[in-house]
């Protein structure tokens, strides 16, 4: 019998930024990640990593893997912020691992520049390429970038925009033409919020709401207070 205790199978997540992103400089730095299966209704928390620094360039994160003979899905969560405020897009990412050790890249969101992920693939001619326009969820006029593919392939890449043209709260989304047929691609993300709410301004609401939840309920009626 072997006295080595056997080691835990683990995921390997690779994240990785955009060649010109630059981290801030001075200050203070924090990156926090959360891992979570959403495989059952209730999400079971697996890690929760903290960091006093911030990184631009990619780096390596694992987590340990419990199951076997079973396909889990993992939903990712990370964040850096630099003096309490937010420098990524807040987005959801997912790993689906059937077996473990497992190994994968994610290409996280700085704010001003947003991951596009474009259909599979494929050799495409230059009068057959592909348009993706970033605008309002609510107004497709209201663009905020615009790319069009004429290489040889049409697949994934940072599409940069201005952070100050984006309004903070309002969803917006991805959409792609093929350029010929004028046929719609799928593109995602689907939708986005692009200005995430500082640690400062979440603290407050919360602290807002817990208060307004403390105070007794009022319900409006006629004069003679009967409740109708």
């Amino acid at each position: 019998m072997s006295l080595l205790q056997k080691k835990t199978p683990t995921v390997t997540v690779d994240f990785r930024l955009p060649a010109n992103f630059r981290a801030p400089q001075g200050g203070e730095h924090e990156t926090v990640v959360s891992v979570k299966v959403v495989n059952s209704k209730s999400p079971i928390n697996v890690k929760d990593w903290r960091h006093s620094s911030i990184f631009d360039v990619g780096w390596k994160f694992s987590f340990p893997h419990h199951y076997s003979d079973v396909g889990v899905k993992y939903q990712i969560n990370v964040q850096m912020f630099h003096d309490q405020q937010p420098l990524l897009v807040e987005l959801d990412y997912f790993v689906i691992v059937n077996k473990a050790p497992h190994r994968q890249t994610l290409h996280l969101s700085p704010i001003g520049f947003l991951y596009v992920e474009v259909q599979e693939p494929r050799a495409i001619a230059e009068h057959e390429a592909v348009t993706i326009s970033l605008h309002d969820a609510d107004n497709p006029n209201a663009e905020l970038a615009s790319a069009t593919h004429d290489e040889q392939t049409a697949t994934s890449f940072y599409m940069e925009y201005d952070p100050d043209s984006v309004v903070a709260g309002k969803r917006y989304t991805l959409s792609g033409i093929e350029n010929r047929y004028h046929q719609s691609i799928l593109v995602t993300p689907w939708y986005v919020e692009l200005a995430p709410v500082s640690r400062n301004l979440r603290a407050r609401l919360s602290h807002w709401i817990s208060q307004r939840l403390e105070k007794p309920l009022r319900l409006f009626t006629d004069a003679n207070g009967k409740i109708r």
